[in-house]
């Protein structure tokens, strides 16, 4: 598993490989697009967590998985064409628009859906 965020909340309780991407959400889609492009990580859940009205949202955070098993279960074309419909969604917000004491409001709601992203893997492992 692999943790592509560039959420400072997401950084400092990840207790799985997490690479800290500086930038805007669109910056770690081109990152999670360029590692299930090459075949050797599948999205472990879609790129849009929650709705899209989060996509104004200046925090992004998307789990990737090597498991064979999730690479067969979503084609890596359907994949990359996720994480691309989710990069022309974004296309004209500016991040830098966003107010700054909304800031950590958005930042703890990212980290809310990746935690509950990774509870769900839990507890599907242990059915």
């Amino acid at each position: 598993m692999l943790v592509l965020s560039n959420n400072p909340q997401v950084w400092d309780s990840c207790q799985i490989d997490c690479e800290r991407i500086e930038g805007t959400p669109r910056e770690v889609l081109y990152r999670a697009l360029d590692l299930v492009g090459s075949g050797e990580y599948s999205l472990f859940a879609h790129p849009v967590a929650g709705n899209e009205r989060l996509l104004r949202n200046p925090y992004r955070t998307v789990p990737l998985t090597q498991s064979p098993a999730a690479r067969r279960r979503i084609p890596q074309d359907q994949q990359t064409a996720f994480i691309n419909r989710a990069l022309n969604k974004m296309e004209d917000i500016e991040y830098g628009e966003i107010p700054a004491g909304t800031h950590a409001d958005y930042a703890t709601v990212d980290f809310e859906l990746f935690k509950t992203t990774m509870n769900s893997a839990e507890n599907e492992d242990r059915q």
